[in-house]
């Protein structure tokens, strides 16, 4: 959470915040999707489109301790434009360095006329009840119940809780040295495989073409599919603007892939996931994510390992990568694939940075200050 501090004039960046935290909310619109568009609508200098940035991306991703938090001086559950100017004040009071008195009297000048009383109340309460005692840790760190229960279950009490509560801070911004951004857990992955010059690779689910750039800036002739025709367009666009010509793009479905069998030296698969690894970089997904949509995306995962497995060159390799944590996404999806396919050797993959479990590798976000990250690598026999 930020350190971010404002003028006390800074109504209109507040009234900005909280028509997009009412959108979020109301709507189910995507954070970053309603930022841009905010941004299009009003003219901005850039501390303030920093600051509307973090409002907005904080109370989305703290609401249920923002709600806590104001909740308890409410009658009855707000209505949505009430329920978004009580969460910007209340971040700011929490979570920035605003001064409280800032915080509040720009919050309310910012609201709606019919609110601006209520949202006065409230915000002064909550400002003189600091520090607030939590009633439990699910509401302090803000998350759903289940995810904290998956999170501790699988990684013990006191790393799950580091974990999240470093997702609950703004991740870092890394930028490669041909200014494409993209969080060093990604280039890492590329780092570990063992490029060699004019290699014919795949990189099967390769939108928005962070990895399969990176591999073609190594030597490689890269082929990045993808099947969703929206991502494939941002796609197109990075490849263009970083003037990649080793990179051919290709729209195919990678369960039922358009190659032709044992084509390629080594096959990337960036599978689609829960990334439970990237909730500090989507501040809306852990309101998204279900418990359900875990076990599909490993069905998923496993139908693209098998058909990824076939396009291999015999002595190629076969690379697996998630943006997730998960037993069920990484380690369980492992050994449904390896015991229902013939002619895999593990890779062991040698990087410090990196820690070891069931044969891969994988990254916490608290271990580096990346995003969390799972890696495999087999050889093709």
């Amino acid at each position: 959470m930020g350190d971010s501090s404002s003028p006390q004039d800074g109504v209109e960046a507040r009234k900005a915040a909280i028509d997009c935290v009412r959108r979020i909310d109301e709507y189910e619109s995507y954070a970053n999707i309603v930022l841009v568009n905010a941004f299009k609508k009003w003219n901005f200098e850039q501390r303030d489109k920093n600051l509307i940035t973090e409002i907005v991306y904080g109370a989305t991703r703290m609401q249920r301790a923002l709600d806590w938090a104001v909740d308890r001086y409410l009658i009855k559950p707000p209505p949505a434009a009430l329920r978004a100017s009580l969460r910007i004040g209340a971040y700011q009071l929490l979570y920035t360095r605003i001064p409280p008195h800032a915080a509040v009297s720009t919050t309310v000048e910012a609201s709606s006329k019919k609110n601006r009383g209520v949202v006065n109340a409230v915000l002064r309460r909550v400002a003189e009840g600091l520090p607030i005692e939590w009633p439990n840790e699910s509401i302090r760190l803000s998350y759903p119940d289940w995810l904290i229960e998956l999170v501790e279950s699988e990684y013990g009490m006191r790393e799950g809780q580091e974990m999240l509560e470093y997702m609950n801070s703004s991740p870092p911004v890394t930028e490669r040295d041909d200014g494409y951004i993209q969080d060093l857990s990604s280039q890492w992955v590329v780092e570990n495989i063992d490029i060699q010059p004019k290699e014919l690779i795949l990189d099967l689910c390769a939108a928005p073409g962070g990895k399969a750039t990176a591999m073609a800036a190594k030597g490689a002739c890269v082929v990045a599919s993808d099947l969703h025709h929206s991502r494939s367009r941002r796609m197109s666009q990075n490849i263009k603007r970083l003037r990649t010509d080793e990179v051919l793009q290709v729209t195919t479905d990678g369960v039922q892939p358009c190659f032709a069998k044992s084509t390629f030296d080594k096959v990337l698969v960036d599978a689609p996931c829960s990334g439970l690894g990237v909730l500090h970089r989507r501040a809306d997904a852990r309101w998204r994510i279900k418990r359900s949509d875990i076990d599909n995306l490993a069905i998923l995962q496993l139908k693209l390992l098998r058909s990824a497995k076939e396009l291999v060159k015999p002595g190629g390799e076969l690379i697996y990568s998630v943006c997730t944590i998960t037993e069920a996404e990484t380690s369980n999806v492992i050994k449904s694939f390896t015991k229902s396919v013939d002619g895999l050797k593990p890779v062991v993959i040698n990087d410090s940075r990196w820690r070891k479990k069931n044969g891969g590798v994988f990254l916490l976000p608290q271990d580096h200050e990346t995003d969390g990250m799972s890696m495999f690598k087999w050889q093709v026999e």
